[in-house]
């Protein structure tokens, strides 16, 4: 059966994700500080939940499916019921959801093969001068970067598209403390943000070096500093990172992030 999960499905969902932890960071982590009334999950049904989609309509679909059939059953069930959005998760479940639910009717702005990484040893390495959590002070430039980076990974530019959350988002992270940058001779050089953060490790992204800061070893450095702070607290690191993106893959690899899992990111 296909079902919206309910709190009697807590426990048996907890139970699915913690097959995978690694991959599994951003569910669980939603579910430790959403429970299931934030959004909408949806499951298959057996004697436990055998596979499940985390659903914010219009905006956001993660799945979870040791089999494909199950991710492609729960795209058919969203026709219908959900327009399609941004879907990110492990490769082969994405695909099977997004060609049951779309069924070759919406094509994507982008499709990316994506690859989790995951790091649990720090490297030892050098401190990193002026890195540093980002304040209030360091909000336009913050909110510059985080656009352009969404500008050239997403095709999208929030700052255009949806000023106002834009602006609350950035404010948010900086306020929560999130977001991390390297200052140098007074300029932002770096930009990283904290996102999910829970007993199974913590997840990274949004990393961003301006243009003409590129090629200098600015983004090891930045994430060598972030990974020794964050492995000090958590058990492992992860990130996505788009296959084809050579540099950001070999950055991450010289920092001793290792190849985890084939994901998908599809954007519209």
């Amino acid at each position: 059966m296909i079902v919206q999960l309910s709190k009697t499905h807590e426990a048996s969902l907890r139970r699915l994700l913690q097959t995978e932890p690694t991959i599994n960071l951003f569910l669980l982590g939603f579910l430790d500080s959403h429970g299931l009334g934030a959004a909408t999950w949806v499951g298959v049904m057996g004697h436990e939940v055998e596979a499940c989609a985390l659903v914010i309509p219009g905006r956001l679909v993660v799945p979870f499916a040791p089999q494909s059939s199950h991710a492609h059953r729960i795209g058919q069930y969203f026709r219908g019921r959900y327009r399609a959005s941004m879907m990110v998760g492990p490769r082969e479940a994405s695909d099977a959801l997004w060609d049951g639910w779309t069924q070759g009717e919406v094509a994507p702005r982008r499709r990316y093969d994506q690859r989790l990484y995951a790091i649990d040893t720090p490297t030892v390495s050098p401190p990193v001068p002026g890195f540093r959590r980002a304040v209030a002070a360091d909000w336009p430039t913050v909110s510059r970067f985080s656009g352009e980076m969404e500008a050239e990974d997403l095709g999208r530019d929030p700052r255009i598209e949806e000023p106002g959350l834009h602006d609350r988002v950035i404010r948010d992270r900086i306020g929560r403390g999130s977001t991390w940058v390297i200052e140098r001779d007074g300029d932002l050089v770096f930009q990283l943000n904290v996102g999910t953060s829970n007993r199974y490790g913590c997840q990274v992204g949004g990393t961003y070096v301006p243009a003409e800061q590129r090629g200098k070893g600015i983004a090891t450095q930045g994430m060598f500093a972030m990974v020794r702070h964050l492995l000090t607290e958590y058990p492992r690191v992860t990130l996505h990172v788009n296959e084809a993106n050579t540099p950001a893959v070999r950055a991450y690899e010289r920092v001793g992030f290792q190849p985890h899992a084939p994901f998908r990111l599809i954007t519209l």
